[in-house]
């Protein structure tokens, strides 16, 4: 299956989306709410969804110094809200002189650096100057929002699923190094590997050591010392060139558990920690599910298996131990259907995105889509460090109209999240998504006080 997937993904471009036209939806809001018992600790917030107007795929949100709102479209460009949520307009990135072109690619994603605020949008599978079959990466940047932008090819012999992420490096540009996640492949599944560019995009150079052995690994974050980490889930086929590596070796008992790669020396080398007592071969999503704060504080959420619900764990040793597990589902959800993303800002705030149930019994079936009700949620909390952390929640849709009904499919990565160097977070939701490839509505989402 892995296979055909990356086969598949690897080789083509994904069609423009064709949906009916629809008009934009004026804002959803509604109150948070807490655990029974936890109200009296809790800060009441309100949660507003805003229709950004436009169906796209897999959609990433970043926000800038000002508080400009980004999201990536699929492919060939971006969404940009300057007056947050409230209205939004699409800007298309240019090719680039070689012609190699961000409209032919697929999977865009966009990246802000927090001390730069260069604008970073990169999509997969679009660099024809890698030559036939190898396709690549091409990762735009901008440093007026959108207005003017200049390119680079990454990758070459990389297909799906590329990420992009910034950090601090002393000896790069600015102190700030850009990161790229590709992902290779192999018989089964896909090979991690990792490009570091220390001049903003315009050089690169592909690090010696793998970062995983995974398909679809998260998309990376950096700790403020530089500690860059991500996640990916731990499958079954493995790498057999692993059972003669010392730097990244094969540990059965680690099969299906999530895992957190770690790099400490600017993406030069890995080490890969398990989170105990987590199932999750299901993760087939590329998303967020770890977390680090400004206090160099590291959370780790995943989609367990066995129960179909959200668990977090936290390191305050750069992910070599780990507390006891938490759950961490919303009030009123019972079950997820993996579609679920963590972000952290200042120390101990953790914002949650995810797609759950309210369902008695849980209508997924394995790693299938398009069964049962889905709606979208998010998660606030402000003692995410502590023992026992109090979350407030919100639902973000209307009464009788979920994200996804019976027989809809989410496109691959539903939920994600970006936070501002305020500490200001904002999600993106897809709703009534169909095939894979055919888009979905894009929200824009926030808890605010």
């Amino acid at each position: 299956m892995a296979v055909l997937a990356l086969g598949t993904l690897g080789f083509q471009s994904w069609p423009e989306a064709e949906r009916p036209v629809e008009a934009r939806r004026e804002p959803y809001c509604a109150r948070t709410v807490t655990p029974h018992g936890d109200r009296a600790q809790a800060r009441e917030g309100i949660g507003c969804s805003y229709d950004t107007g436009f169906d796209d795929q897999s959609p990433s949100i970043q926000i800038s110094r000002n508080g400009t709102l980004v999201i990536a479209r699929g492919s060939g460009g971006v969404l940009v809200s300057h007056d947050r949520g409230l209205s939004w307009a699409r800007i298309d990135v240019p090719a680039l002189a070689n012609g190699d072109d961000p409209a032919k690619g697929a999977h865009g994603y966009v990246h802000i650096d927090a001390v730069t605020d260069r604008l970073y949008y990169l999509t997969s599978m679009t660099a024809a100057s890698c030559g036939p079959l190898k396709d690549g990466a091409v990762v735009s940047w901008s440093d007026d929002l959108g207005k003017t932008w200049h390119g680079k090819a990454v990758g070459c012999g990389t297909y799906d699923w590329g990420r992009l992420v910034t950090g601090h490096d002393p000896r790069a540009l600015h102190g700030r190094s850009l990161y790229y996640f590709g992902v290779a492949p192999r018989l089964v599944g896909g090979l991690r590997p990792v490009y570091r560019s220390r001049d903003g995009g315009e050089t690169w150079k592909k690090l010696r050591q793998l970062a995983s052995v995974t398909t679809e690994g998260g998309a990376g974050v950096t700790a403020p010392d530089g500690t860059i980490y991500f996640d990916y889930p731990e499958y079954i086929g493995f790498w057999p060139a692993r059972m003669l590596r010392s730097d990244y070796p094969f540990v059965p008992a680690n099969t299906c558990r999530e895992m957190i790669a770690v790099s400490e020396d600017f993406g030069e080398t890995w080490r890969q920690q398990p989170l105990p007592d987590s199932r999750a071969c299901n993760l087939l999503n590329g998303q967020q599910r770890v977390a680090v704060d400004k206090a160099g504080t590291v959370y780790a959420l995943w989609s367990d298996d066995r129960d179909a619900k959200l668990y977090m764990v936290v390191s305050h040793d750069k992910a070599r131990t780990w507390s006891r597990r938490v759950q961490v589902m919303p009030v009123g959800a019972t079950f997820n259907n993996n579609q679920a993303n963590i972000i952290a800002g200042e120390k101990g705030h953790v914002v949650i995105s995810s797609q759950n149930t309210r369902s008695p019994t849980n209508p997924r079936v394995w790693i299938t889509n398009g069964h049962g009700e889905w709606g979208a949620y998010l998660a606030e909390s402000f003692n995410a460090d502590d023992a026992a952390p109090l979350f407030r929640s919100v639902a973000l849709d209307r009464d009788g109209d979920p994200s996804l009904r019976e027989g809809e499919s989410p496109s691959e990565a539903e939920a994600y999240l970006g936070i501002s160097p305020s500490d200001e977070v904002w999600a993106s939701f897809s709703r009534h998504g169909g095939k894979l490839g055919k888009g979905s509505r894009i929200t824009a989402a926030r808890i605010q006080e």
